[in-house]
């Protein structure tokens, strides 16, 4: 009986690794990447779960032993000692250089994702302002977007007017509840802000996860490499491809409705659909229905 709960618990911590090596090939993993810097993204979460699997490994293949090794007797006295300070030097130091390298080794992958000074030009700009319990977005018109574009690109700065558009509304902003819209290769950058409580703006299939901070207005970018959906300007619908439905989810828990919190990523075929459907969205903002007399 000594022995009963070291095998069940080794046999659990198992079947356990076991699911850990099948998930991959069951789907069970990261969802499909669409960015042109997610392969960085993966490579960093490999390599820490890599490190952190195999201490996990260890540790509880020492814990079972010891289990095993040292189980009570009937008839023996336990030994006891205080432990060894080598021992202690090498477990301190071991985690201690780890942490260090994996500090190092995660600069490559942010500094090209959430150093403002290395995000690309963008070919499209707008606003994303969270609140409970939900994403609220405000696009330009495609001629103040073009407009502050290609300032953007003269100057390889971000320009005033674009900082301008982001501090005061404009008349003719579009704007859409809970739902992204871009297009395919466009390199966006979005104003990230938040109304009330602290959320986290996150895009599990571009990679993308940062938090939204009351009284601060966060830069982000991403691109995406793939169109979900189009335009039918014949029907006035958007149709989208069901195999590709990107969430737009709050990764910070914000309060009662938290679970509410979350929108989808429509990513059109070219910056021509874009703007047909954008043009949609504004005649149907303006669009006032009269109430029929009684």
């Amino acid at each position: 009986m000594q022995k009963f709960w070291p095998v069940l618990y080794g046999s659990v911590l198992a079947a356990e690794f076991l699911l850990f090596v099948l998930a991959p090939f069951v789907g069970w993993w990261l969802p499909a990447n669409y960015c042109s810097f997610g392969p960085s993204v993966d490579n960093l979460f490999y390599l820490i779960l890599a490190i952190t699997g195999a201490t996990f490994v260890g540790t509880m293949i020492v814990f079972v032993w010891a289990l095993l090794r040292y189980a009570a007797r009937p008839g023996e006295k336990s030994q006891y000692t205080h432990g060894s300070h080598k021992l202690e030097m090498v477990w301190t130091a071991v985690p201690a250089v780890t942490l260090l390298f994996i500090a190092f080794a995660q600069v490559k992958a942010w500094e090209h994702i959430k150093y403002v000074s290395r995000m690309p030009e963008p070919d499209q700009v707008f606003e994303v302002s969270a609140r409970q319990f939900e994403w609220r977005m405000r696009y330009p018109q495609p001629k103040t977007m073009d407009a502050i574009v290609s300032e953007w690109k003269k100057e390889n700065k971000e320009p005033a007017s674009a900082r301008d558009w982001e501090r005061n509304r404009h008349f003719d902003d579009v704007h859409v509840v809970n739902d992204i819209h871009t297009w395919k290769g466009a390199k966006v950058r979005l104003y990230l802000k938040s109304r009330d409580v602290i959320h986290s703006f996150f895009l599990p299939n571009m990679r993308i996860k940062q938090d939204a901070l009351p009284g601060k207005v966060i830069p982000v970018w991403f691109d995406c490499d793939e169109s979900n959906c189009s335009w039918d300007d014949t029907e006035k619908k958007l149709n989208v491809d069901r195999d590709k439905t990107w969430e737009l989810a709050c990764a910070e828990l914000c309060g009662w409705g938290h679970y509410r919190m979350h929108g989808r990523v429509y990513v059109h075929p070219d910056k021509a659909d874009y703007e047909r459907w954008l043009a949609n969205e504004w005649a149907r903002q303006n669009t006032h229905q009269r109430q029929p007399q009684q």
